[in-house]
């Protein structure tokens, strides 16, 4: 899979997406995990505590490990810019993952690169 526009290119015919101003929240650390989104338009700010986990820009995932283990949102979610996000219910979630093995390894890449940047920032190596 070459497309560079991975995930949205799955999502082209999907009109109802929502639409995020500037500097909302659009979920908070401890919130439920019941949609993750796809970044169609603008940049979302990941946060936890005072801390900038990742900026999210236009055909980026996030929230989408509030699904994976069904535990409560890790951390807040924030429009840095005005966005447009498609929502990711855990039915649909469930669905790409079985039919588009390239969605299920995207999202798990997302995951590991995450994970890998945290621990490399926390660990003196």
């Amino acid at each position: 899979m070459n497309d560079p526009n991975f995930p949205l290119s799955l999502f082209r015919s999907y009109e109802n997406y929502k639409t995020v101003a500037k500097g909302e929240i659009i979920f908070d650390k401890g919130d439920p995990g019941d949609v993750m989104y796809v970044v169609k338009s603008g940049r979302v700010t990941l946060v936890k505590g005072d801390t900038v986990l990742e900026v999210v820009e236009a055909n980026g995932v996030f929230g989408e490990m509030a699904l994976v283990d069904s535990e409560p949102r890790a951390a807040r979610a924030v429009a840095a810019s005005d966005c447009e996000l498609i929502p990711v219910d855990p039915k649909w979630f469930y669905f790409m993952v079985e039919q588009t093995p390239f969605f299920a390894r995207h999202v798990m890449k997302v995951m590991a690169d995450r994970l890998r940047r945290i621990t490399a920032a926390k660990v003196p190596g």
